[in-house]
């Protein structure tokens, strides 16, 4: 399907790959700073806040930005440059499909759940808190696992191009 696509075509899919790549894993970098801060000055405010901009940028963002990568890495990959089986790429899909779900899956509902908790008059409670607590240990992880791949990306073990 993409054979028909010269040089110049695999390089624009490269560089949408690596734009998309750096839209989602700095944006989640950004956010877990944030939080971090937020989370050290003992400011719960703006630690809920940064949560519930995680949700915001996640849907339409980090997502957005996660499907464009994968596509055009399957782009990569249909015109022939590269191919499934390579142990970067497979790497690279495995930590792509993991943190996909763990954005989709748990980050985003229960970032609606804190919205449900703080409730009409926003207060913010311990229980609150202790949930953005997890998302925030969740979301850690989930930043490890796209540095990992941006690694295995730019080192390519097992050989590459």
């Amino acid at each position: 399907m993409f054979a028909v696509l010269d040089d110049a075509g695999y390089r624009t899919l490269l560089a949408l790959h690596i734009i998309t790549a750096m839209v989602w894993v700095g944006g989640g970098v950004l956010l877990t700073l944030q939080a971090e801060r937020a989370r050290r000055a003992r400011d719960e405010d703006e630690y809920v806040k940064v949560a519930m901009g995680a949700e915001f940028w996640g849907t339409r963002v980090f997502i957005p930005s996660s499907i464009v990568l994968l596509a055009c890495g399957l782009g990569m990959v249909g015109i022939g440059h590269v191919g499934f089986g390579k142990p970067f790429v497979d790497v690279g899909l495995a930590g792509w499909a993991l943190s996909f779900l763990i954005g989709s899956a748990f980050l985003g509902p229960q970032s609606g759940k804190v919205k449900e908790l703080l409730g009409a008059d926003g207060s913010i409670t311990p229980l609150v808190v202790g949930r953005v607590n997890r998302i925030l240990w969740v979301a850690r992880a989930d930043l490890v696992i796209l540095l990992a791949v941006v690694v295995n990306m730019a080192v390519k073990p097992g050989g590459g191009l």
